[in-house]
């Protein structure tokens, strides 16, 4: 099974291009170390490559290439998308639990009219303060 996985590899290169013009070509057998020891940083590579108008390409011994960086963009706005529809669903939960609380107390502050005053005072409060005054 190693074999095999080794002679995949050998059959695949990572190609790094620029400006139309070729930076680094290895073969993918070479890759896969960097890949094992330092995941995150490799990782972070296939993201900053865009950024620094690099593209990443991984090509087969037949000449079929695929675009790292086109499926890292790819990949990145599902996340994106992911994260915005849990959001959405939070702001939602958030509303909805709020409407909840405002129902059960109809002559509770109207919103945006706190009470800036601090606590209420009650009779036997305001009595303390006249005979002190």
């Amino acid at each position: 099974m190693a074999k095999n996985m080794l002679d995949e590899l050998t059959g695949y290169r990572v190609k790094v291009e620029r400006e139309g013009r070729e930076i680094v070509n290895v073969p993918g057998i070479l890759a896969l170390p960097g890949l094992l020891i330092a995941p995150k940083l490799s990782i972070a590579g296939m993201i900053a490559a865009p950024l620094l108008g690099c593209s990443i390409h991984l090509e087969n011994e037949d000449g079929r290439e695929m675009d790292l960086g086109k499926a890292v963009k790819e990949a990145a706005g599902t996340v994106a998308e992911t994260a915005a529809a849990a959001a959405k669903t939070v702001r939602e939960e958030i509303n909805k639990a709020w409407d909840e609380l405002s129902a059960d107390d109809p002559e509770g502050c109207p919103e945006g009219e706190e009470n800036e005053d601090g606590p209420e005072q009650t009779d036997e409060t305001e009595r303390d303060q006249d005979d002190n005054a």
